[in-house]
């Protein structure tokens, strides 16, 4: 694809100032954001998933299993943690601090993202969820209503009084003074004031509750059995009940504002709301294995696990789309004043390479521009890029790996001379990133200038997006 690019002027006050108009390619065509089932490595059951960014996160399961991925799920290690009980859930607030939890007790921590893991000490019954708001406070939950709470990064934990005999099955917090827990027979307790008191709460259902979730102190959901879906909006001073439309037992529920959630449960169940649980609709997970539980860090990443090692993650999938490049539609250049001496102007310019094929075929960018031109029968050298940097943008899959050299040659006058100026290696560069190049133009001592003084020299650059490196 191609488009014309910007246009750029050089004044002189005894010199010259450069500004370009940009004509660039048109934009994509948007891939979507689906579920898709990942590669684990294991059959173990996994029972708790963590994420901290849209590349970072852990499972756990059966049988101690640990996983990890940096790159978003695209591969996941194992990790060892030295004990060999069921984890049962997984909490981090970094990507270096985690805590699991399981049977018999069971915590383990790490401080280095999983390179090595250590057990804590806690009591004996198992515990089934925990929850981290900081990496000194966490509160854990489990069986015969038992609640453990550290505020020293696990250094030591000390019980809390629930007040209950029965099974507490999932835990959040807002902070480190608010929060909920939940449990069998459609329990819900609550602290204010950081566990030193609980208080049980009217949730108006007998059915066991499974998952809770909150996004600030006084906005939860809390999911169970039969599809039950609980929400409210005042801390818990009443809780209301919601429809997600399914019967499946929904085991978790993730948040990542006020109005986006996912819930899953039985027989690879997924639901959503993007209204804060007006309504609720059902997501194609691709599986039929009970999923256990679900962590979102913004409404297009998120990753389930369950029965059997599965791990779906909720991802743009940059397919079933097309190749485009926006660009930035002007730029000027530093003024120059002559003084008899070679000088070099700069400015930069942000493009947004966005590759929705699927195809990995890699793609390249190239410019070619007019001549430099004051209108008076001047010109000036072709301007080069002397450098380059790339981040991600909002839907992108991969970065692009550039083995684009710099400085490049001067642009080429024509799409047959084109300079190409960046590239995406084959395997790389799916969905949209930002490219910001930094252009660089010599003013040489002997430039000549019209009069009267200043002088301003315009081009037009034309950048083109192309598939292969």
């Amino acid at each position: 694809m191609s488009g014309r690019g910007p246009r750029l002027s050089v004044v002189a006050v005894t010199a010259c100032a450069l500004g370009v108009a940009l004509l660039g390619a048109g934009p994509s065509s948007a891939g979507s954001v689906t579920w898709t089932l990942q590669a684990s490595g294991t059959t173990n059951n996994l029972n708790g998933v963590a994420c901290v960014s849209a590349s970072v996160c852990w499972a756990v399961g059966a049988s101690a299993t640990v996983l990890a991925t940096s790159n978003g799920g695209s591969s996941w290690s194992t990790q060892a943690p030295g004990v060999s009980n069921n984890l049962n859930s997984v909490a981090c607030t970094d990507s270096t601090h985690c805590w699991g939890v399981g049977g018999a007790g069971r915590i383990i921590a790490t401080s280095n993202g999983g390179s090595s893991w250590s057990s804590q000490t806690s009591g004996s019954n198992a515990l089934n969820d925990i929850a981290c708001p900081d990496a000194n406070h966490c509160w854990a939950v489990g069986a015969s209503g038992t609640i453990r709470v550290t505020s020293n990064g696990g250094s030591s934990w000390s019980g809390q009084t629930s007040g209950l005999t029965g099974t507490l099955n999932s835990v959040a917090c807002s902070g480190t003074s608010v929060c909920f827990a939940v449990g069998a027979g459609g329990v819900i307790l609550a602290t204010t004031n950081g566990g030193t008191t609980w208080t049980p709460q009217v949730s108006g259902t007998t059915n066991n509750l499974n998952g809770v979730v909150c996004v600030s102190a006084s906005v939860c959901w809390a999911v169970g059995a039969s599809g039950t879906v609980l929400a409210t909006s005042n801390g818990g001073s009443s809780w209301s009940t919601q429809a997600p439309g399914v019967s499946n037992s929904l085991n978790s529920i993730a948040c990542v504002d006020s109005t986006h959630c996912w819930a899953v449960g039985g027989a690879g169940r997924i639901v959503a709301t993007s209204n804060g649980g007006s309504s609720w609709s059902g997501q194609t997970s691709g599986t039929s294995s009970a999923l256990a539980d679900v962590a979102c860090v913004d409404s297009t990443h998120c990753w389930a696990v369950g029965a059997n090692g599965v791990i779906d993650a909720y991802q743009f999938a940059c397919t079933g789309g097309s190749l485009g490049l926006s660009s930035f539609s002007s730029a000027a250049f530093t003024s120059v004043a002559l003084n008899g001496v070679d000088q070099t102007a700069t400015t930069t310019g942000a493009l947004t390479p966005d590759d929705e094929t699927g195809s990995g075929a890699g793609w390249n960018i190239t410019v070619y521009a007019t001549a430099w031109s004051d209108g008076r029968g001047n010109t000036m050298p072709a301007p080069t890029v002397t450098g380059a940097s790339v981040g991600a943008a909002s839907g992108n899959c991969s970065l692009p790996t550039n083995a684009i050299g710099y400085p490049t040659a001067g642009f080429g006058s024509s799409a047959g001379t084109a300079t190409k100026v960046y590239d995406a290696a084959a395997g790389t560069g799916g969905g949209p990133a930002t490219v910001t190049l930094t252009f660089s133009q010599r003013v040489p001592a002997n430039q000549k200038i019209g009069a009267p003084s200043p002088d301003n020299f315009t081009s037009t650059w034309t950048f083109t997006i192309a598939t292969g490196p």
